[in-house]
C-alpha cells in the first residue's frame, strides 16, 4: 500500500544528536506514532507494533532483573501491561475484582507477537517453582541469564529475519495473532539489527578474551554456522563481510577509543542502514518504518538532560560497552 499524502506530510526531523541532547531538539515520538498508526492498513499496523516490540522486550527484561534505568515509553505495553504479561496477575482494585478468565482474557490482548509471549511463558514456567519434570530444549523453563537472548531471538524470528535452530520456519500464527505478511523492510532491518548485535557482542567478546561458553550467551543467532562462526570462528569479519554489507564499517567504529563517540557512530550508521533500505520503497511502509526509526534514536538522545544528561550517559554507556566495565561485571557473576 503507497502512503503519498502521509509520507508528504511528515514532519522532517534533522538527524542531529548535539541538538537533541542539548534540548533543541524535541519530538514526541510516541505522539508521532500514535498519528502515523491512524493512517496505516491494518496489516501495516501490525508492522509498526511488531517494529516497537523491540524496546517492550527491554521493558520486559528491566523489568524481570529490576533494572533502575527508566522505562522506555516507546514500546507497546505499559508498565502495568509489562507486569501483566510476567507475572499473570495485575495491582490495585482490579486484583480482586477480576475472575481468572477476565485476567486470562486481558493478558491475551496485550500486543505481544505469539513467539515472543511463549518465550515469556517458558520464564514464567520456570519461577513458578522447582520439581517439574524434564522437558524439550524448546520449551524448557529459562533462567534470568537466558530471557534477554530467547526474546530478542523470537522477535527477530517473529519478522522473518532469523530461523529455528532445525531450520523450521513459523507459522503466522507464530508472528501476530491474526494472520498478516511481514513487509520485506521490517524482515531486511530486523536482519541487519540482529547483525550489528552480534558482531558487537562477538567483537567485545574476543576484546575481554572470554570464553567460548560465556560467548554463547551472548549471541542472538538460530544458524548453527553463523552463531558457531561468531563464538570459535578466528577471522576479523567473523566471515560476515560478504554477508552483510556494513561489515567494515561497523568494525571500524568499534575501533573507536571513546564509548560515546562510539556509540553516536553506532546510531549514525543504523540511521544510514534504515534509509538506505528505504531506497525502493519510498511511499510505502518501508519509508515510514525508516522515519520512526530515525526518530526512535533520536529519542534515545533526547531523553537526557541537558545539563547533567551527558555524564549520565557516559555512565550509562560506559556501563553497558566499555570492555573493563564488562570485564568487572563477568568477573562478578563468575565470583
Amino acid at each position: 500500500m503507497q502512503y503519498y499524502y502521509l509520507i508528504a506530510g511528515l514532519t522532517e526531523y534533522p538527524f542531529d544528536i548535539d541538538n537533541a541532547v542539548s534540548g533543541g531538539l524535541r519530538v514526541d515520538v510516541p505522539q508521532v506514532k500514535a498519528q502515523v498508526m491512524g493512517e496505516l492498513s491494518p496489516a501495516d499496523r501490525r508492522a509498526v507494533e511488531l517494529l516497537y516490540t523491540y524496546y517492550d522486550i527491554e521493558n520486559i527484561v528491566g523489568y524481570v532483573r529490576g533494572s533502575k534505568l527508566p522505562f522506555n515509553e516507546l514500546g507497546n505495553l505499559s508498565r502495568e501491561d509489562v507486569a501483566l504479561l510476567v507475572e499473570g496477575t495485575v495491582s490495585g482494585s482490579d486484583a480482586e475484582t477480576l475472575l481468572p478468565e477476565e485476567l486470562a482474557e486481558r493478558e491475551e490482548r496485550l500486543a505481544v507477537p505469539g513467539a515472543v509471549r511463549m518465550v515469556v511463558d517458558r520464564f514464567r514456567s520456570g519461577t513458578a517453582g522447582e520439581g517439574n519434570a524434564p522437558e524439550p530444549e524448546d520449551f524448557a523453563p529459562l533462567s534470568v541469564d537466558d530471557l534477554e537472548r530467547e526474546l530478542f531471538l523470537s522477535f527477530y524470528k517473529a519478522c522473518g529475519a532469523a530461523s529455528s535452530v532445525r531450520g523450521g520456519g513459523l507459522s503466522l500464527t507464530d508472528l501476530w495473532p491474526g494472520s498478516f505478511t511481514v513487509p520485506e523492510y521490517l524482515r531486511q532491518w530486523a536482519e541487519y539489527d540482529r547483525t550489528v548485535r552480534n558482531i558487537v557482542a562477538a567483537y567485545k567478546a574476543r576484546q575481554l578474551g572470554l570464553p567460548a561458553e560465556r560467548r554463547e550467551g551472548m549471541i542472538v543467532e538460530g544458524n548453527l554456522e553463523i552463531r558457531d562462526a561468531y563464538i570459535n570462528g578466528q577471522a576479523a569479519d567473523f566471515g560476515m563481510k560478504d554477508v552483510f554489507p556494513y561489515t567494515e564499517e561497523l568494525l571500524q567504529v568499534l575501533e573507536t577509543e571513546d564509548f560515546v563517540e562510539r556509540e553516536r557512530k553506532m546510531d549514525e550508521l543504523r540511521v544510514r542502514m534504515a534509509d538506505d533500505l528505504a531506497e525502493h520503497d519510498y511511499f510505502g511502509i518501508g519509508r515510514v518504518l525508516d522515519y520512526l526509526i530515525r526518530l526512535n534514536i533520536l529519542h534515545r538522545w533526547a531523553a537526557l538532560d541537558a545539563e547533567r544528561g551527558r555524564g549520565d550517559f557516559r555512565e550509562m554507556v560506559s556501563a553497558l560497552t566499555d570492555p573493563e566495565k564488562i570485564a568487572e561485571s563477568v568477573e562478578a557473576k563468575e565470583g
